[in-house]
């Protein structure tokens, strides 16, 4: 059975459609004639247009009656065969690959009310009900944010966290979830204004529980400070244990906020290794086991490998060097834990040229949100769904805990929607094992138009093969005579070519998922859509953060001004606001003065909730 290429396969169901007409008049004809034969009629009499009317005449006649029944017996059986025969044809030798129809597409769970949007089809949503994972093989500028991202983040009706390159989803859909209740953040640590909601990592340790602090700092430890695949991992690990003590340190014996800024500073005080010494041998200070044997661990060897695994450490956090990224993590001002209980909407915004650096508190991000929502098992005080939106998965960087997680937390009501340039690109932080087993463990995935020849070939050969005639013409000639002889053969050939997969329309997607063949859809323009454009809300005004309070230096001694000095200074009176202006610009361009009459009234922060 062959086919031309993109056209469907003659299955057994068309097969059967053709078939049993024809073999329904076979097998009549022939039980009419076993009939015939068994009343012992002259065969040269059989006339099969007569025998109706015969049966009719003598169907009174009980002999004439049992021999067509055994007629019909014999011949029922035939056309069983030969519907057997139909049926249990064996499956074309070069595939039968085809695309799906309507009736497969709703039977596996594309038309479903709610779930993941992922394009259109027939002039519906094809959204992809359920829990499984899905993951987008898109390359750069083909419309993943206005065709997949966006139109989630206007349909999805529980939880989100997206992160948001140049802060387009968050002007596109940030106003109508807030519109419709939901807690809507946008945590964007790096904004030069300081509008951003703040995350601090570290918030969700009970400083007082010693067992606590030492256990959630080692899982902080292992998300940030990764082990090589191959080489040693002493420096990851000796790092591991330096942060915990550290950490550990700070929770126990100072007031200041637990945070990552803090650790970052006091590794860099001049001699920190001379402090923690000093620290372990103090015997007024009272610490856990758990942190005087993570320090003493740090502190204790040699000058070469303290230094080592100190760098190793501050390379890390080398981010907290920013005053913007310290301050934006100084609170919190949302709680993951919430996430499955109320329905909240958090935002990481970033700009394209920034990404790479703030990348590796993102990835933290992420992992600790899967690690704080699999705590607790699914039940009626987690009922909210949530989606995680990874766009631009890889550039991430290496995130063991939610390469883990493709395979677990479904079952918590988390499903993950990663978005990647190419499998190879995914390979390329995780290794062909682990990114193999990310794409298995997502129950579809979704393929935009590919620019590149070798995600072609890889796309062709997963969508499939199908058998195609060849003719071969042959023409030989002996003297004044001529043979042409003409042969038929099937050959293997791809249903979609590479070249044809890189021609394919650019509004046009692809849905590849198990147990059935592959799915044409075409993509989602939201701005053009009347059914997104009126879900358009302006998005909530982002508060400034509060500014961080930090002890300044005095580098030079106080003393008096010179006669000379003074005498080039303005001594006319000035008014409160004139003296403020003059003395504390970067003050004032902080804060709000609300001065009555000359008497300074208050001064409220930018970014007060009650300001």
């Amino acid at each position: 059975m062959t086919q031309k290429a993109g056209t469907p396969p003659d299955g057994g169901a068309l097969r059967l459609l053709i078939g049993i007409p024809f073999g329904l008049l076979i097998a009549l004809a022939i039980a009419s004639m076993i009939g015939w034969l068994i009343l012992g009629l002259p065969v040269k009499a059989y006339d099969p247009l007569k025998v109706p009317q015969f049966i009719w005449y003598y169907r009174g006649d009980p002999q004439v009656v049992r021999a067509m029944a055994g007629g019909l017996i014999g011949g029922g059986l035939l056309l069983i065969g030969l519907i057997y025969a139909l049926w249990a044809r064996g499956a074309p030798l070069h595939g039968a690959a085809r695309f799906a129809r309507e009736s497969e597409v709703k039977r596996h769970g594309f038309r479903s009310s709610a779930g993941i949007v992922l394009g259109r089809k027939g002039g519906r949503f094809l959204t992809f009900g359920g829990s499984e994972h899905v993951i987008v093989e898109a390359p750069t500028r083909s419309g993943k944010g206005t065709g997949i991202v966006i139109p989630n983040l206007l349909t999805w009706q529980g939880s989100v966290v997206v992160l948001d390159v140049k802060r387009e989803n968050y002007d596109a859909s940030a106003g109508f979830r807030a519109h419709y209740g939901q807690d809507v953040y946008l945590f964007n640590p790096s904004d030069r204004e300081g509008r951003t909601a703040r995350y601090n990592p570290l918030a969700y340790i009970n400083r007082d529980d010693p067992d606590d602090v030492i256990i959630e700092l080692q899982k902080i430890a292992t998300m940030l400070f990764v082990a090589p695949d191959h080489g040693e991992a002493f420096w990851a690990n000796g790092a591991r244990t330096g942060f915990a003590g550290v950490g550990a340190w700070i929770a126990e014996t100072s007031d200041e906020p637990l945070t990552m800024g803090a650790i970052y500073r006091h590794l860099n005080q001049g001699d920190a290794r001379g402090f923690f010494q000093k620290e372990l041998n103090n015997p007024s200070l009272k610490l856990s086991v758990g942190c005087r044997t993570a320090l003493a661990d740090f502190a204790g060897g040699s000058d070469n490998s303290f230094a080592d695994v100190k760098k190793t450490i501050t390379n890390v956090l080398g981010l907290w060097l920013n005053p913007l990224v310290d301050a934006a993590t100084a609170a919190s001002d949302f709680d993951l834990r919430q996430l499955r209980k109320k329905p909240i909407s958090i935002y990481l915004g970033v700009s394209p040229d920034e990404l790479d650096r703030i990348a590796p508190l993102y990835n933290l991000l992420f992992q600790q949100l899967i690690d704080l929502n699999v705590r607790e098992l699914p039940g009626e005080a987690t009922p909210i769904p949530v989606l995680v939106i990874l766009d631009e998965f890889a550039r991430l960087g290496r995130a063991s805990v939610i390469a883990s997680a493709f395979s677990y937390v479904a079952g918590y009501g988390i499903r993950l929607l990663p978005v990647i340039q190419s499998r190879s690109q995914l390979r390329g932080v995780y290794g062909e094992h682990v990114a193999d087993e990310i794409v298995a463990n997502c129950g579809v995935e979704v393929a935009f138009t590919p620019k590149e020849l070798r995600v072609a070939n890889d796309l062709s050969e997963r969508i499939g093969y199908v058998g195609q005639d060849s003719v071969t013409k042959s023409l030989t000639i002996n003297g004044l005579l001529a043979n042409r002889s003409k042969s038929i053969s099937e050959q293997r050939r791809a249903l979609m070519l590479p070249q044809e997969l890189m021609q394919f329309s650019a509004d046009k997607l692809i849905l590849l998922r198990g147990g059935i063949p592959p799915i044409i859809g075409s993509k989602i323009a939201y701005f053009s859509s009347r059914f997104f454009k009126r879900r358009a809300f302006p998005p909530p005004i982002v508060p400034l953060t509060p500014k961080q309070v930090r002890r300044t230096e005095v580098t030079a001694p106080f003393r008096e001004m010179t006669e000379a000095e003074a005498a080039g200074h303005e001594t006319r009176p000035m008014k409160q606001e004139d003296i403020m202006t003059r003395d504390n610009p970067s003050f004032l361009a902080d804060t709000m003065t609300l001065i009555r009459d000359g008497e300074v009234r208050g001064i409220i922060e930018e970014g007060d909730e009650n300001g």
